[in-house]
Protein backbone atom coordinates (compact mmCIF):
# COMPACT_ATOMS: atom_id res chain seq x y z
CA UNK A 1 0.00 0.00 0.00
CA UNK A 2 2.79 2.35 1.08
CA UNK A 3 4.06 1.79 -2.53
CA UNK A 4 1.06 2.21 -4.38
CA UNK A 5 0.92 5.76 -2.61
CA UNK A 6 4.65 6.45 -3.15
CA UNK A 7 3.77 4.90 -6.95
CA UNK A 8 0.71 8.25 -6.77
CA UNK A 9 2.87 10.85 -5.43
CA UNK A 10 5.86 10.23 -7.66
CA UNK A 11 4.72 11.45 -11.21
CA UNK A 12 5.75 14.08 -13.29
CA UNK A 13 3.79 17.28 -13.25
CA UNK A 14 2.18 16.85 -16.37
CA UNK A 15 0.02 13.63 -14.63
CA UNK A 16 -0.27 16.18 -11.63
CA UNK A 17 -1.48 18.76 -13.90
CA UNK A 18 -4.29 15.81 -16.10
CA UNK A 19 -5.45 14.74 -12.45
CA UNK A 20 -5.69 18.25 -11.06
CA UNK A 21 -7.68 19.05 -14.73
CA UNK A 22 -10.45 16.00 -14.07
CA UNK A 23 -11.17 16.80 -10.46
CA UNK A 24 -12.00 19.80 -11.44
CA UNK A 25 -13.96 19.14 -14.00
CA UNK A 26 -16.24 16.72 -12.12
CA UNK A 27 -16.83 19.34 -8.83
CA UNK A 28 -17.82 22.26 -11.87
CA UNK A 29 -21.04 22.18 -11.25
CA UNK A 30 -20.63 22.74 -7.31
CA UNK A 31 -21.33 26.36 -6.33
CA UNK A 32 -23.22 26.35 -3.01
CA UNK A 33 -19.66 24.68 -1.15
CA UNK A 34 -17.37 27.70 -0.71
CA UNK A 35 -15.01 29.74 1.90
CA UNK A 36 -16.02 33.44 1.70
CA UNK A 37 -13.34 36.08 1.97
CA UNK A 38 -14.23 38.94 0.01
CA UNK A 39 -14.96 36.41 -3.12
CA UNK A 40 -16.49 32.98 -3.05
CA UNK A 41 -13.51 30.57 -2.69
CA UNK A 42 -15.39 27.57 -4.62
CA UNK A 43 -14.05 24.25 -5.00
CA UNK A 44 -13.24 24.66 -9.00
CA UNK A 45 -11.12 28.13 -8.58
CA UNK A 46 -8.98 26.39 -6.09
CA UNK A 47 -8.17 23.64 -8.40
CA UNK A 48 -8.21 25.95 -11.54
CA UNK A 49 -5.44 28.18 -9.66
CA UNK A 50 -3.49 24.99 -8.99
CA UNK A 51 -3.52 24.09 -12.73
CA UNK A 52 -2.57 27.52 -14.09
CA UNK A 53 0.40 27.62 -11.79
CA UNK A 54 1.65 23.82 -13.56
CA UNK A 55 1.07 25.73 -17.08
CA UNK A 56 3.01 28.62 -16.27
CA UNK A 57 5.71 26.50 -14.56
CA UNK A 58 5.34 24.43 -18.14
CA UNK A 59 5.23 27.73 -20.19
CA UNK A 60 8.31 29.50 -18.55
CA UNK A 61 10.58 25.94 -19.06
CA UNK A 62 9.38 25.91 -22.81
CA UNK A 63 9.76 29.69 -22.89
CA UNK A 64 6.14 30.03 -24.87
CA UNK A 65 3.23 30.98 -23.34
CA UNK A 66 1.00 27.96 -22.15
CA UNK A 67 -2.28 28.80 -23.48
CA UNK A 68 -4.11 29.18 -26.81
CA UNK A 69 -2.08 32.34 -28.35
CA UNK A 70 -5.46 34.05 -29.95
CA UNK A 71 -8.13 33.43 -27.70
CA UNK A 72 -5.79 34.42 -24.69
CA UNK A 73 -5.35 38.04 -26.79
CA UNK A 74 -9.34 38.20 -27.75
CA UNK A 75 -10.08 37.30 -24.00
CA UNK A 76 -7.96 40.14 -22.73
CA UNK A 77 -9.30 42.49 -25.55
CA UNK A 78 -12.93 41.80 -24.15
CA UNK A 79 -11.90 42.14 -20.32
CA UNK A 80 -9.72 45.69 -21.39
CA UNK A 81 -13.62 46.79 -23.40
CA UNK A 82 -15.50 45.60 -20.42
CA UNK A 83 -13.36 47.23 -17.72
CA UNK A 84 -14.16 50.46 -19.80
CA UNK A 85 -17.77 50.70 -18.49
CA UNK A 86 -15.79 51.36 -15.02
CA UNK A 87 -17.67 54.74 -14.01
CA UNK A 88 -16.98 56.79 -10.39
CA UNK A 89 -21.39 56.62 -9.69
CA UNK A 90 -21.18 53.11 -10.39
CA UNK A 91 -20.81 50.31 -7.48
CA UNK A 92 -17.29 49.36 -7.91
CA UNK A 93 -16.79 46.47 -5.89
CA UNK A 94 -19.79 44.61 -7.70
CA UNK A 95 -17.80 45.80 -10.78
CA UNK A 96 -14.40 43.90 -9.47
CA UNK A 97 -16.39 41.01 -8.47
CA UNK A 98 -17.74 40.54 -12.07
CA UNK A 99 -15.37 41.41 -13.62
CA UNK A 100 -13.05 38.85 -11.67
CA UNK A 101 -15.75 36.23 -12.25
CA UNK A 102 -15.00 36.95 -16.56
CA UNK A 103 -11.84 36.29 -15.97
CA UNK A 104 -11.69 32.92 -14.07
CA UNK A 105 -14.45 31.96 -16.66
CA UNK A 106 -11.69 32.83 -19.47
CA UNK A 107 -9.05 30.84 -17.35
CA UNK A 108 -11.37 27.78 -17.12
CA UNK A 109 -11.97 28.16 -20.88
CA UNK A 110 -8.12 28.39 -21.42
CA UNK A 111 -6.88 25.61 -19.03
CA UNK A 112 -9.68 23.18 -20.67
CA UNK A 113 -8.47 23.83 -23.84
CA UNK A 114 -4.72 22.77 -22.91
CA UNK A 115 -5.74 19.64 -21.57
CA UNK A 116 -7.21 18.46 -24.62
CA UNK A 117 -3.90 19.29 -26.68
CA UNK A 118 -2.85 15.72 -25.51
CA UNK A 119 -4.07 12.38 -27.73
CA UNK A 120 -6.87 10.58 -26.61
CA UNK A 121 -7.84 13.23 -23.71
CA UNK A 122 -11.21 13.77 -24.84
CA UNK A 123 -12.19 10.23 -23.08
CA UNK A 124 -11.30 10.84 -19.62
CA UNK A 125 -12.94 14.27 -19.66
CA UNK A 126 -16.07 12.69 -21.00
CA UNK A 127 -15.92 9.69 -18.15
CA UNK A 128 -15.31 12.35 -16.01
CA UNK A 129 -18.24 14.45 -17.02
CA UNK A 130 -20.38 11.27 -16.93
CA UNK A 131 -20.00 10.14 -13.56
CA UNK A 132 -20.06 13.83 -12.18
CA UNK A 133 -23.44 13.69 -13.85
CA UNK A 134 -24.83 10.51 -11.88
CA UNK A 135 -23.98 12.16 -8.64
CA UNK A 136 -25.58 15.02 -9.52
CA UNK A 137 -28.09 12.88 -10.28
CA UNK A 138 -28.37 10.85 -7.30
CA UNK A 139 -28.04 14.50 -4.72
CA UNK A 140 -31.41 15.70 -7.58
CA UNK A 141 -33.39 12.70 -6.26
CA UNK A 142 -32.90 12.86 -2.61
CA UNK A 143 -32.89 16.89 -2.51
CA UNK A 144 -35.90 16.55 -4.38
CA UNK A 145 -37.98 14.21 -1.59
CA UNK A 146 -36.43 16.60 1.07
CA UNK A 147 -37.76 19.58 -0.91
CA UNK A 148 -41.26 18.57 -1.14
CA UNK A 149 -41.08 17.83 2.77
CA UNK A 150 -41.59 14.43 2.94
CA UNK A 151 -39.13 14.22 5.82
CA UNK A 152 -40.69 17.39 7.51
CA UNK A 153 -39.58 20.83 7.46
CA UNK A 154 -36.87 20.36 9.48
CA UNK A 155 -34.76 18.35 7.22
CA UNK A 156 -34.84 20.87 4.78
CA UNK A 157 -33.77 23.69 7.37
CA UNK A 158 -30.89 21.08 8.39
CA UNK A 159 -29.47 20.67 4.73
CA UNK A 160 -29.45 24.73 4.16
CA UNK A 161 -27.60 24.70 7.32
CA UNK A 162 -24.50 22.70 6.85
CA UNK A 163 -21.56 24.36 7.55
CA UNK A 164 -19.99 25.79 4.56
CA UNK A 165 -22.91 25.27 2.43
CA UNK A 166 -24.81 27.96 0.96
CA UNK A 167 -28.17 26.68 0.43
CA UNK A 168 -29.72 23.44 -1.62
CA UNK A 169 -33.26 25.22 -1.05
CA UNK A 170 -34.34 28.41 -2.25
CA UNK A 171 -37.57 29.90 -1.24
CA UNK A 172 -39.20 31.58 -4.33
CA UNK A 173 -42.61 32.42 -4.96
CA UNK A 174 -43.72 31.24 -1.36
CA UNK A 175 -47.45 32.79 -1.68
CA UNK A 176 -47.79 29.96 -4.52
CA UNK A 177 -46.66 27.45 -2.44
CA UNK A 178 -42.89 26.23 -3.39
CA UNK A 179 -39.31 25.61 -2.24
CA UNK A 180 -36.79 25.64 -5.52
CA UNK A 181 -34.08 22.80 -5.40
CA UNK A 182 -30.69 24.72 -5.87
CA UNK A 183 -28.66 20.99 -6.31
CA UNK A 184 -25.15 22.23 -5.35
CA UNK A 185 -26.24 25.70 -6.26
CA UNK A 186 -26.86 28.91 -5.15
CA UNK A 187 -29.33 29.90 -8.13
CA UNK A 188 -32.02 27.51 -9.36
CA UNK A 189 -31.52 28.48 -12.62
CA UNK A 190 -28.09 28.29 -13.08
CA UNK A 191 -28.82 24.93 -11.35
CA UNK A 192 -30.52 23.59 -14.20
CA UNK A 193 -28.30 25.00 -16.57
CA UNK A 194 -25.71 22.86 -15.32
CA UNK A 195 -27.63 19.82 -15.35
CA UNK A 196 -28.57 20.21 -18.40
CA UNK A 197 -25.02 20.88 -19.77
CA UNK A 198 -24.23 17.52 -17.83
CA UNK A 199 -27.08 15.62 -19.54
CA UNK A 200 -26.56 16.05 -22.77
CA UNK A 201 -22.36 15.51 -22.34
CA UNK A 202 -23.49 12.44 -20.16
CA UNK A 203 -25.60 11.21 -23.50
CA UNK A 204 -22.07 12.08 -25.81
CA UNK A 205 -20.16 9.80 -23.26
CA UNK A 206 -22.67 7.21 -23.01
CA UNK A 207 -22.70 7.03 -27.47
CA UNK A 208 -19.34 7.76 -27.00
CA UNK A 209 -18.23 4.44 -24.66
CA UNK A 210 -17.18 6.53 -21.66
CA UNK A 211 -20.55 6.12 -20.02
CA UNK A 212 -21.83 3.13 -17.73
CA UNK A 213 -21.77 0.58 -20.59
CA UNK A 214 -25.59 -0.09 -20.37
CA UNK A 215 -27.85 1.58 -21.85
CA UNK A 216 -30.35 1.81 -19.49
CA UNK A 217 -27.90 2.55 -16.58
CA UNK A 218 -27.23 5.84 -18.76
CA UNK A 219 -30.71 7.03 -19.25
CA UNK A 220 -31.21 7.04 -15.57
CA UNK A 221 -28.58 9.35 -15.55
CA UNK A 222 -30.49 11.48 -17.94
CA UNK A 223 -33.68 11.14 -15.91
CA UNK A 224 -32.17 11.79 -12.82
CA UNK A 225 -31.23 15.02 -13.71
CA UNK A 226 -34.43 15.70 -15.67
CA UNK A 227 -35.83 15.54 -12.38
CA UNK A 228 -33.25 18.06 -10.66
CA UNK A 229 -33.79 20.65 -13.52
CA UNK A 230 -37.72 19.85 -13.30
CA UNK A 231 -37.53 20.68 -9.55
CA UNK A 232 -35.87 23.98 -10.29
CA UNK A 233 -39.06 25.28 -11.17
CA UNK A 234 -37.19 27.20 -13.50
CA UNK A 235 -38.78 27.49 -17.12
CA UNK A 236 -35.55 27.99 -18.65
CA UNK A 237 -34.11 25.13 -17.28
CA UNK A 238 -37.34 23.16 -18.98
CA UNK A 239 -37.10 24.24 -22.22
CA UNK A 240 -33.64 23.96 -21.77
CA UNK A 241 -33.23 20.27 -20.94
CA UNK A 242 -35.60 19.03 -23.83
CA UNK A 243 -33.85 21.25 -26.13
CA UNK A 244 -30.42 20.34 -25.36
CA UNK A 245 -31.07 16.80 -25.25
CA UNK A 246 -32.57 17.36 -28.54
CA UNK A 247 -29.59 18.81 -30.31
CA UNK A 248 -27.60 16.59 -28.94
CA UNK A 249 -28.66 13.61 -30.44
CA UNK A 250 -29.52 15.89 -33.80
CA UNK A 251 -25.40 16.44 -33.65
CA UNK A 252 -24.97 13.45 -32.74
CA UNK A 253 -26.63 11.84 -35.83
CA UNK A 254 -25.70 13.96 -38.40
CA UNK A 255 -22.21 15.32 -37.73
CA UNK A 256 -20.88 11.84 -36.49
CA UNK A 257 -24.04 9.84 -38.12
CA UNK A 258 -24.73 7.67 -34.97
CA UNK A 259 -27.70 5.64 -35.14
CA UNK A 260 -30.83 6.57 -33.95
CA UNK A 261 -31.26 3.18 -31.94
CA UNK A 262 -28.49 4.19 -29.41
CA UNK A 263 -29.92 7.39 -29.25
CA UNK A 264 -33.33 6.62 -28.53
CA UNK A 265 -32.70 3.63 -26.19
CA UNK A 266 -31.07 6.41 -23.94
CA UNK A 267 -33.64 8.73 -24.25
CA UNK A 268 -36.82 6.90 -23.80
CA UNK A 269 -34.78 5.49 -20.85
CA UNK A 270 -34.33 8.84 -19.53
CA UNK A 271 -38.01 9.64 -19.93
CA UNK A 272 -39.20 6.70 -18.42
CA UNK A 273 -36.89 7.41 -15.28
CA UNK A 274 -38.07 10.59 -15.03
CA UNK A 275 -41.96 10.44 -15.13
CA UNK A 276 -41.18 7.31 -12.55
CA UNK A 277 -38.81 9.96 -10.41
CA UNK A 278 -41.41 12.45 -10.62
CA UNK A 279 -44.18 9.89 -9.56
CA UNK A 280 -42.35 8.86 -6.61
CA UNK A 281 -41.88 12.74 -5.37
CA UNK A 282 -45.32 13.65 -6.12
CA UNK A 283 -46.49 10.80 -4.06
CA UNK A 284 -44.14 11.56 -0.87
CA UNK A 285 -45.23 14.99 -1.57
CA UNK A 286 -46.49 16.88 2.08
CA UNK A 287 -48.83 19.27 1.58
CA UNK A 288 -47.76 22.88 3.42
CA UNK A 289 -44.30 21.32 4.18
CA UNK A 290 -41.43 22.73 1.62
CA UNK A 291 -42.76 23.00 -1.84
CA UNK A 292 -46.46 21.92 -3.22
CA UNK A 293 -45.64 20.50 -5.74
CA UNK A 294 -49.51 20.68 -7.84
CA UNK A 295 -49.45 24.42 -6.71
CA UNK A 296 -45.61 25.03 -7.95
CA UNK A 297 -46.33 23.36 -11.65
CA UNK A 298 -49.56 25.27 -11.84
CA UNK A 299 -47.83 28.23 -11.14
CA UNK A 300 -45.49 27.96 -13.51
CA UNK A 301 -47.55 26.59 -16.18
CA UNK A 302 -50.06 29.37 -15.99
CA UNK A 303 -47.08 31.85 -16.43
CA UNK A 304 -46.50 29.82 -19.77
CA UNK A 305 -43.67 31.59 -21.93
CA UNK A 306 -44.67 35.33 -20.62
CA UNK A 307 -42.14 37.23 -19.03
CA UNK A 308 -44.11 38.10 -15.91
CA UNK A 309 -42.81 36.44 -13.01
CA UNK A 310 -46.54 36.68 -10.77
CA UNK A 311 -46.72 37.47 -7.49
CA UNK A 312 -43.76 36.63 -5.73
CA UNK A 313 -45.16 37.54 -2.14
CA UNK A 314 -42.78 36.87 0.29
CA UNK A 315 -39.03 36.38 -0.97
CA UNK A 316 -36.77 35.99 2.40
CA UNK A 317 -33.49 37.36 1.21
CA UNK A 318 -34.02 38.15 -1.92
CA UNK A 319 -37.56 40.91 -1.11
CA UNK A 320 -38.34 43.83 -3.03
CA UNK A 321 -36.01 42.23 -5.69
CA UNK A 322 -38.30 43.35 -8.77
CA UNK A 323 -38.02 39.77 -10.69
CA UNK A 324 -39.82 40.25 -13.90
CA UNK A 325 -38.01 40.06 -17.38
CA UNK A 326 -41.14 42.72 -18.40
CA UNK A 327 -39.83 45.25 -16.41
CA UNK A 328 -35.75 44.42 -16.22
CA UNK A 329 -35.73 44.69 -20.41
CA UNK A 330 -36.78 47.43 -21.13
CA UNK A 331 -34.95 49.14 -17.86
CA UNK A 332 -31.78 47.64 -19.65
CA UNK A 333 -32.62 49.24 -23.36
CA UNK A 334 -32.59 52.65 -21.65
CA UNK A 335 -29.75 52.25 -19.74
CA UNK A 336 -28.04 51.53 -23.16
CA UNK A 337 -29.81 53.98 -25.39
CA UNK A 338 -29.02 57.02 -22.35
CA UNK A 339 -24.97 55.20 -22.48
CA UNK A 340 -24.48 53.69 -25.61
CA UNK A 341 -20.59 53.40 -25.71
CA UNK A 342 -20.16 52.68 -22.50
CA UNK A 343 -23.06 51.04 -20.63
CA UNK A 344 -24.27 52.26 -17.10
CA UNK A 345 -21.58 49.50 -15.84
CA UNK A 346 -20.69 46.23 -15.21
CA UNK A 347 -22.88 45.05 -12.20
CA UNK A 348 -25.22 48.25 -11.71
CA UNK A 349 -28.44 46.51 -12.22
CA UNK A 350 -27.83 43.81 -9.32
CA UNK A 351 -27.14 46.80 -7.08
CA UNK A 352 -28.94 49.51 -8.29
CA UNK A 353 -32.50 49.51 -6.16
CA UNK A 354 -35.57 48.25 -8.01
CA UNK A 355 -33.48 46.65 -10.20
CA UNK A 356 -31.50 43.47 -11.13
CA UNK A 357 -29.38 41.47 -13.47
CA UNK A 358 -31.60 40.98 -17.18
CA UNK A 359 -31.52 37.42 -17.32
CA UNK A 360 -30.31 38.04 -21.25
CA UNK A 361 -26.84 38.00 -22.70
CA UNK A 362 -27.46 40.64 -24.80
CA UNK A 363 -29.13 43.37 -23.00
CA UNK A 364 -26.79 42.55 -20.04
CA UNK A 365 -23.92 43.12 -22.15
CA UNK A 366 -25.07 46.29 -24.34
CA UNK A 367 -26.81 47.48 -20.87
CA UNK A 368 -23.74 47.52 -18.25
CA UNK A 369 -21.25 47.13 -20.85
CA UNK A 370 -22.20 48.91 -23.88
CA UNK A 371 -20.91 48.93 -27.64
CA UNK A 372 -17.82 48.20 -26.54
CA UNK A 373 -18.09 45.32 -24.61
CA UNK A 374 -20.23 43.38 -26.86
CA UNK A 375 -17.83 44.07 -29.55
CA UNK A 376 -15.46 42.45 -27.24
CA UNK A 377 -17.40 39.40 -26.53
CA UNK A 378 -18.04 38.78 -30.27
CA UNK A 379 -14.64 39.04 -30.80
CA UNK A 380 -14.01 36.09 -27.87
CA UNK A 381 -16.60 33.99 -29.81
CA UNK A 382 -15.40 34.24 -32.55
CA UNK A 383 -12.22 33.15 -32.23
CA UNK A 384 -13.88 30.26 -30.51
CA UNK A 385 -15.40 29.47 -33.69
CA UNK A 386 -12.88 29.87 -36.29
CA UNK A 387 -10.64 27.62 -34.32
CA UNK A 388 -12.69 25.74 -32.73
CA UNK A 389 -13.99 21.85 -33.84
CA UNK A 390 -15.23 18.85 -32.66
CA UNK A 391 -18.47 17.35 -32.24
CA UNK A 392 -18.32 17.40 -28.38
CA UNK A 393 -17.69 20.69 -27.71
CA UNK A 394 -20.08 21.95 -30.61
CA UNK A 395 -23.02 20.15 -28.27
CA UNK A 396 -21.85 21.65 -25.27
CA UNK A 397 -21.47 25.37 -26.81
CA UNK A 398 -25.20 24.78 -28.34
CA UNK A 399 -26.30 23.46 -24.92
CA UNK A 400 -25.13 25.80 -22.61
CA UNK A 401 -26.17 29.15 -24.86
CA UNK A 402 -29.69 27.95 -25.40
CA UNK A 403 -30.33 29.68 -22.20
CA UNK A 404 -28.58 32.99 -23.12
CA UNK A 405 -32.33 34.55 -24.48
CA UNK A 406 -33.47 34.31 -20.56
CA UNK A 407 -30.15 33.52 -18.53
CA UNK A 408 -27.03 36.39 -18.43
CA UNK A 409 -24.45 32.85 -19.19
CA UNK A 410 -21.49 35.39 -19.03
CA UNK A 411 -20.24 34.71 -14.91
CA UNK A 412 -21.30 31.00 -15.05
CA UNK A 413 -18.51 28.71 -16.06
CA UNK A 414 -21.04 26.66 -18.31
CA UNK A 415 -20.81 28.22 -21.51
CA UNK A 416 -17.03 29.36 -20.69
CA UNK A 417 -16.26 25.31 -20.09
CA UNK A 418 -18.30 24.72 -23.10
CA UNK A 419 -15.90 27.25 -25.34
CA UNK A 420 -12.77 25.48 -23.91
CA UNK A 421 -14.24 21.85 -25.09
CA UNK A 422 -15.09 23.34 -28.52
CA UNK A 423 -11.59 25.43 -28.46
CA UNK A 424 -9.93 22.22 -27.52
CA UNK A 425 -11.72 20.19 -30.41
CA UNK A 426 -12.78 17.89 -28.29
CA UNK A 427 -14.16 14.86 -29.94
CA UNK A 428 -11.04 15.02 -32.78
CA UNK A 429 -8.92 12.01 -32.48
CA UNK A 430 -5.44 13.79 -31.92
CA UNK A 431 -3.59 10.91 -32.24
CA UNK A 432 -4.50 10.70 -36.38
CA UNK A 433 -4.74 14.59 -36.27
CA UNK A 434 -0.72 14.72 -35.11
CA UNK A 435 0.12 11.89 -37.41
CA UNK A 436 -1.27 13.70 -40.49
CA UNK A 437 0.47 16.82 -39.40
CA UNK A 438 3.93 15.08 -39.13
CA UNK A 439 2.96 13.48 -42.46
CA UNK A 440 2.57 16.93 -44.05
CA UNK A 441 5.62 18.11 -42.26
CA UNK A 442 8.04 15.24 -43.67
CA UNK A 443 6.42 15.71 -47.60
CA UNK A 444 7.36 19.76 -46.84
CA UNK A 445 10.69 18.85 -46.04
CA UNK A 446 11.52 16.53 -48.56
Amino acid sequence: MLADLRAFVAVDASTWRRRLMLVMVFVLPLHTVFLSQWISWKPFLILLLAIAVFDLAAGWAARRWPWHVPATIALGLFLVLVSASWTDAGYPVRFSRLLLALGVGGMVMLVVERGLREPNSTGPMLRTVFWSAAALGVSAIVFAIVGVGALGSGAIDAFNDIPGVFRIFKPAYLTEGFVAVTNWHQDPGYSAAWMNLWAALALVAAIRRFGSGRWWADGAVIGALGLGTFMTMSRTGWVGFAAGLVAAAAILAIKDRVALRPLAERLIAGALVFVVLLGIVAVVDRPDIGSDLDQAVAFRLDQRLTLDAGDAGELGESEGVVDARSVVWPQYVDAFLDNPLRGIGLGTGWATPDMQEPHNLALELLGETGLLGLAGFIVLFGVVVYFGRGTVGAIALTVALIAAFTQTVLFEPTWWFAAGLYLGRAGIDRTRMVAQESAISSRLIS
